[in-house]
């Protein structure tokens, strides 16, 4: 089982998106293959993005967000996304690096709630998008199973192999994730609203109602596997 995860989020926001999709390996291999014939049939290059998403009119964006909502519905992937109220945290207290401790801590809490719960009967390998916020994780690998024994088994303390940081540049599940992550990040912070952001917009609404969500707020339940969301309340405030 393969947990790719990443992060979205402008420091202005109020709410910092962490999330993960989980496949299996041979799941990986083949979206691969088809991302490839999506990007060749767009005549698209290079890494795709939701930052990008104003280019060629967002088509690239749009056709990734439908393959991963399809790919969840045939269940051959699930997607987990926790927003933090990154103004409620005292960034102080979650170490040296302030802000860039404390998303790395929500990253920690997604590999715990969802990875190591979800997917104790298999051998999972995390993969983080590289960067400031995903690279004490593999550090805090046997931290991490040691915590997950506790709290779920030891099932649970055995499923987390390896945590390996890959760029999404050259994985395209990444940037997969990316796409609708970063949609739902902007309608959580309702940047989608502003009339400058057009396309985006559009592709923001479009993501949201293809969780099927009745509200962005809220929790599913934390028994849900496909598709959840995960609104944090801190347990330390500012």
């Amino acid at each position: 089982m393969l947990f790719f995860c990443d992060e979205a989020g402008q420091v202005a926001d109020e709410w910092c998106s962490v999330a993960g999709l989980s496949m299996p390996r041979q799941v990986a291999g083949e979206a691969t293959k088809d991302l490839a014939r999506i990007k060749a049939e767009l005549n698209r290059n290079g890494e795709v993005k939701w930052v990008k998403a104003k280019s060629f009119n967002g088509k690239i964006q749009r056709a990734y967000i439908n393959y991963l909502f399809d790919q969840i519905g045939m269940g051959r992937m699930h997607f987990h996304i926790r927003f933090n109220p990154m103004g409620e945290y005292n960034h102080n207290l979650s170490g040296p690096r302030k802000r860039i401790d404390t998303v790395s801590k929500s990253f920690y809490q997604l590999l715990l709630h969802r990875a190591a719960r979800h997917y104790s009967k298999h051998h999972v390998v995390v993969i983080p998008d590289d960067g400031d916020c995903t690279s004490a994780l593999p550090d805090q690998l046997g931290a991490l199973k040691y915590e997950a024994g506790n709290k779920y088994g030891p099932n649970a303390y055995d499923c987390i192999q390896k945590i390996q940081p890959r760029s999404s540049e050259s994985e395209p599940m990444l940037q997969l994730l990316d796409v609708t992550l970063g949609a739902l990040a902007s309608y959580r912070n309702g940047r989608h609203l502003s009339a400058s952001v057009g396309i985006k917009r559009e592709l923001a609404e479009y993501a949201f109602e293809r969780t099927g969500w009745p509200t962005i707020t809220g929790n599913c339940p934390a028994y849900a596997r496909a598709i959840s969301r995960w609104n944090v309340t801190p347990k330390i405030h500012r």
